[in-house]
């Protein structure tokens, strides 16, 4: 049952998160900061700041078979497990990279941490500021680096908590009856769509039985989720946090690599104008963030993520391209929750859906033309002809299309 403001003030009172001072004369507000939980922010003097999680139900989440995880519940065994970990002298790493939790109330499915003043998700700093800092890929590439290490072993002891399940898209070609349910008109034309096609079928069907469990993952790596704050006295934003960790589990540590390429690869197609149902290549020049100035950023994330890693040039470059594979797998998540709730399958919902097409079936090419990373066994491979991005991007999926 989530709390009414007024209950939810007398709960932080009673518990002492807040001094009954803050509420006669400390300002107290408390604001709503609703997504897919019920979410308030809570400030007040002297040094009240708080941020409050109240669960409610997920339907997609619920049909795809994640019980458990999800759960405000397993959010918190998550705190606990990153909270046990030594912190580096530092200050850095993923344990530097968090909100402090400040409790869990299993009774009330409610979740309490610090906030975070004056933070900006990356969707928001990057739209703001219009640029993609390469300082920005390499704080986040060496947080999931340091997460992929040191918590692996930690959550191998608690299998209950984390057993390692697999991302529900490399499943949406094959819904079960509970996923059916809660699809869109728009969501049950697009899995047709995706199940038209044989090679993508076989993509998906080739990362769920390569599936590993080789490190504790995030398994929601999107810029929604990825916070820049102010790191010291000076107000720049120089210190990078993680949140949302419901669905955190020991998994394949390409696919959070892939989710941060998918990120980058997701808003250069959205910023794409695009009118009816074919992509041509002059599409592409009047992207409001062309991929060149993206690459950069994409570059530094993965340079900072295998150099933390300590891997060789061959695993590198394995784990590159499979990360790739990935990043298209999230392109097909993304698609489906565009298309969740319309009547129809727009034309932007088609193109991500081709794009995420060719990125799983051409990683290679997409590595190069796309995310413009060099290999380290073939360096120097930087030089991206715009014909090719328009080739990993042109429709041919088979479908329908309205905008």
């Amino acid at each position: 049952m989530v709390l009414a403001l007024p209950e939810l003030t007398t709960y932080l009172l009673d518990r002492r998160h807040v001094h009954p001072e803050a509420v006669v004369d400390g300002g107290l507000t408390i604001v709503d900061a609703s997504r897919r939980n019920h979410n308030v922010l809570v400030s007040a003097e002297p040094a009240v700041g708080l941020f409050v999680k109240q669960g409610r139900s997920d339907p997609v989440q619920s049909a795809t078979g994640w019980t458990g995880s999800g759960s405000l519940a397993h959010e918190a065994a998550v705190y606990s497990l990153l909270d046990s970990l030594p912190r580096p002298s530092s200050g850095g790493g993923i344990t530097g990279a968090l909100p402090r939790c400040r409790g869990f109330d299993a009774d009330r499915d409610l979740l309490i941490l610090e906030s975070l003043p004056d933070a900006s998700d990356l969707t928001s700093y990057h739209s703001r500021t219009r640029r993609f800092p390469a300082t920005v890929g390499t704080r986040l590439g060496t947080a999931l680096a340091d997460l992929h290490e040191r918590a692996f072993h930690a959550a191998r002891r608690n299998p209950a908590d984390f057993p390692g399940r697999l991302p529900w898209v490399l499943g949406i070609d094959r819904p079960g009856t509970a996923f059916y349910r809660e699809m869109s008109n728009a969501g049950l034309e697009l899995v047709r769509i995706l199940q038209s096609s044989p090679e993508l079928r076989a993509a998906l069907a080739a990362l769920r039985t390569g599936w590993r469990q080789d490190a504790f993952v995030h398994h929601d790596v999107k810029w929604d989720n990825c916070l820049v704050l102010a790191g010291g006295a000076s107000g720049r934003r120089t210190r990078m946090a993680l949140v949302d960790w419901e669905f955190a589990d020991l998994g394949d540590a390409c696919w959070d690599a892939g989710s941060v390429f998918g990120s980058y690869l997701g808003c250069w197609l959205a910023s794409i104008p695009v009118t009816g149902s074919e992509l041509p290549d002059r599409y592409l020049e009047l992207a409001e963030y062309p991929l060149t100035r993206m690459r950069p950023a994409m570059g530094a994330f993965w340079a900072a993520y295998a150099g933390a890693r300590g891997w060789d040039a061959a695993t590198a470059d394995a784990a590159l391209i499979r990360s790739a594979r990935y990043a298209g797998a999230r392109l097909l998540q993304s698609a489906y929750e565009r298309a969740q709730g319309a009547a129809r399958v727009s034309t932007t919902v088609v193109c991500l859906a081709q794009l995420a097409e060719n990125v799983l079936v051409r990683p290679e090419e997409a590595v190069e033309h796309l995310l413009g990373v060099p290999l380290r066994g073939e360096p120097g491979r930087l030089g991206v002809p715009l014909r090719r991005e328009a080739d990993l991007v042109g429709v041919s999926l088979q479908g329908g299309a309205d905008e």
